[in-house]
């Protein structure tokens, strides 16, 4: 995921789906809101 000069990998080694859970912490450390996030 990228964001302006901002690069976050997601692990994910279980080839599937990321949980919610761990997407609202994937976000907040990005400082991307729900909303922003929904919207793009």
């Amino acid at each position: 995921m990228v964001r302006d000069s901002l690069r976050v990998r997601i692990p994910n080694p279980h080839q599937g789906d990321i949980s919610k859970n761990l997407l609202k912490r994937i976000l907040m450390q990005a400082g991307i809101s729900q909303d922003e996030w929904e919207n793009l």
